[in-house]
């Protein structure tokens, strides 16, 4: 709902339940009175209520004051509460007297609340005591109003956050499949050559890869069990690249298969090994493929033959877009670490919430 027609329903609501509330607070007790509705005194109060905090409301809004904290402000709107409350009490008073007939009829009616020996002094008290009772209601509208726009503001923060992060995914996504097709291609490129009819496989094997790719490029989030299809189709690529050199093992819980996962994760961190560790081997190596499940997470290990550079681990694209997608979509829930373990082996860990 558009917010001015929001602010008019919470002013309009508001002011009248509180009114008919505070009209029916009698000295014997409350009771709910029908009465007050053939009354002008109880419309005129919602109105002059609506009006007043109206003009607060404006000046809040001229300030900007309702994006600050509502302690720091505590003098400008103790001020501005004054003259809310002033403004009402004075309506009151106006209307009363008007009521009365003129000042002095009014003034004569005060010696039925007299207990003061002075008239102008029992006067004085009692729009003393009206006075104060008003500066607490504005208040307490003041208190609704900052808490209700706040969280407005929060909520528009974190939907702003989040079409931020979403285009941060998104530009990361983006980069990513060009990226791994211009390994691939790079791989059936130097098959092309040497065995025509194995760069055909590949060919169909990198369709399916994109295929599969096309059908998640609008998901933040796949299964596990789609993503590992995706690299073994790709895997399927590298093999008919390097042949014999090549081996694959995978140690897959069958309770990972429904877990989710970002798109292009796993395919980035085994497109890692191969370009960073299996191509550096004249002898190749070995990529293994595990997945392991604990209570609130599951773990993805990669682990493949190979020793991966310093440079590679601090400035590395596949290495800082997981870790970037990591925390832009899960934030401290989720980790990623990759390391050196021996001479000749890579060691990458994904651990990711269950869901």
């Amino acid at each position: 709902m558009n917010m001015r027609y929001r602010y008019w329903i919470y002013q309009i609501v508001g002011w009248l339940s509180f009114t008919y509330l505070y009209n029916n607070i009698r000295t014997d007790g409350f009771a709910f009175r029908l009465d007050v509705f053939i009354d002008g005194e109880f419309y005129g109060a919602i109105l002059s209520g609506i009006f007043y905090t109206h003009l607060l409301h404006l000046y809040l809004r001229k300030q900007n004051l309702a994006r600050y904290r509502f302690g720091s402000l505590f003098l400008k709107l103790w001020f501005s509460v004054l003259l809310t409350s002033l403004g009402i009490t004075a309506t009151f008073l106006t209307y009363e007297i008007i009521i009365a007939g003129g000042w002095n009829k009014f003034m004569v009616s005060m010696d039925a609340a007299r207990t003061f020996t002075s008239r102008t002094t029992t006067f004085m008290v009692i729009m003393g005591i009206i006075w104060l009772v008003w500066h607490l209601i504005v208040w307490a509208w003041v208190i609704i109003y900052f808490s209700l726009l706040q969280s407005r503001f929060k909520r528009m923060a974190l939907e702003a956050e989040n079409r931020l992060k979403q285009a941060e995914l998104d530009t990361l996504k983006s980069k990513l499949n060009p990226h791994f097709l211009f390994n691939a291609l790079t791989s059936i490129r130097s098959l092309i050559a040497e065995n025509p009819l194995r760069a055909q496989e590949a060919v169909g094997e990198l369709a399916e890869v994109l295929r599969s790719a096309m059908l998640v490029e609008h998901q933040q989030q796949i299964s596990f069990a789609k993503e590992l299809e995706v690299v073994q189709h790709y895997l399927a690529i590298e093999k008919i690249r390097f042949e014999e050199r090549l081996q694959v093992q995978y140690e897959i819980d069958p309770a990972a298969y429904e877990q989710s996962m970002p798109p292009m994760l796993l395919q980035t961190l085994v497109e890692n090994a191969i370009k960073h560790g299996i191509s550096q081997k004249a002898a190749g190596g070995d990529i293994r493929i595990k997945t392991q499940m604990e209570n609130k997470h599951y773990y993805i290990h990669v682990e493949n033959t190979g020793k991966i550079a310093e440079d590679t681990l601090q400035n590395g694209f596949g290495i800082t877009g997981t870790i970037k997608r990591l925390a832009l979509l899960y934030g401290d829930k989720a980790t990623f670490s990759i390391r050196n373990t021996g001479q000749h082996t890579v060691h990458a860990t994904v651990k990711l919430p269950r869901v």
